[in-house]
């Protein structure tokens, strides 16, 4: 009779550690609405207009500048700033704005529910990388293990 009992245990036990395997994160079609997908599609193309947009209104001059490797990324963005006509500034400006608006009429539209599931989303994606960040970490202290144990054994070897 233990025996069936602690079988049963076992058998209960793996089919939950199962389960938390198998179990995956919601998919975003599955948290919002079709109204709610389009919103933010219509928002990705936004985006892309606007870039194309303002990289044609660019002048080889600003190009270039973008495209020196010399400069780190900000150094690039805060050089290119200076040279920014007023109009480029103006489209930058409406871009930012129209935007903004976007975003926020999509946070109006979001339920209760599908706010808690998004933070609870946003939370597992940030213990996730986390955890792996510490997997790095430990890698990294094997990998100096290793190293020090590699150079001790050299040591040795050279002593005797």
């Amino acid at each position: 009779m233990k025996k069936i009992k602690v079988l049963f245990f076992l058998f209960v036990l793996s089919n939950l550690a199962l389960a938390r395997l198998v179990a995956q994160d919601i998919s975003p079609s599955e948290i919002y609405t079709p109204k709610q997908l389009e919103m933010i599609e219509s928002q990705r193309v936004l985006v892309k207009q606007n870039r194309d947009a303002f990289r044609n209104s660019l002048s080889e001059n600003q190009k270039n500048l973008l495209k020196d490797n010399s400069l780190s990324t900000k150094e690039r963005q805060q050089a290119l700033m200076k040279t920014l006509t007023a109009n480029q500034k103006e489209v930058l400006k409406g871009n930012r704005e129209s935007l903004r608006k976007l975003k926020d009429d999509f946070v109006k539209s979001l339920t209760d529910k599908q706010k808690t599931t998004l933070k609870q989303r946003k939370q597992n994606i940030k213990n996730r990388r986390e955890k792996m960040k510490d997997y790095q970490s430990g890698l990294d202290a094997r990998r100096d293990n290793l190293k020090q144990k590699k150079q001790n054994l050299r040591e040795r070897t050279k002593k005797n």
